[in-house]
């Protein structure tokens, strides 16, 4: 159960300017106003092999930018919570996974491992439903969960109080009642 965010969650969210209308877009653009090296958007094919998740955050150190991937199926409120999720990994400090480009050995080398071993199973340890976790792994993923549900509720409420700023009668109006 997601209880009110504690104090780690609020300190996480101070600063950060959020759009009036939460898209997976208006989102990410905060983001990369707040990240320290440039930053993608993945939507297409998960960037590992075989990954079975909604999102990922990824550190591609001999690249020039880093990445966030959405699985593409995931539309609307549950594209922008995976991507909220992601966010509150990067704004709590946990790590990314680290996707480093390796030249694919030749497979007569190493004929004796499995080819899912060959293909890069081992790049890192993607964030997924699947399995048995260590506590430390849910403590950072309950953590990140309970961010992107609290970055939602402040999204809402901002979106609710500005929702007559065009118009300074039914501003006045809505402030008053």
């Amino acid at each position: 159960m997601i209880k009110h965010a504690d104090s780690t969650i609020r300190q996480a969210l101070d600063g950060i300017d959020l759009p009036d209308e939460l898209t997976v877009d208006s989102l990410f653009a905060a983001i990369q106003e707040l990240y320290p090296r440039p930053l993608e958007l993945l939507r297409g094919e998960p960037p590992i092999e075989g990954l079975r998740a909604n999102g990922l955050w990824l550190t591609r150190p001999n690249a020039d930018s880093d990445a966030m991937w959405v699985a593409p199926e995931l539309t609307g409120a549950p594209a922008v919570h995976s991507l909220s999720h992601e966010f509150g990994h990067f704004r709590l400090g946990h790590e990314p996974v680290v996707l480093r480009a390796m030249p694919k050995p030749a497979a007569e080398d190493f004929q004796f491992l499995s080819p899912a071993f060959m293909d890069g199973c081992l790049l890192g340890r993607s964030r997924s439903q699947e399995g048995p976790h260590d506590p430390e792994y849910v403590r950072i993923e309950d953590q990140a969960e309970q961010f992107a549900f609290a970055l939602r509720r402040k999204a809402a409420a901002q979106a609710r109080e500005n929702r007559h700023r065009g118009d300074a009668l039914l501003d006045r109006l809505y402030k008053v009642l």
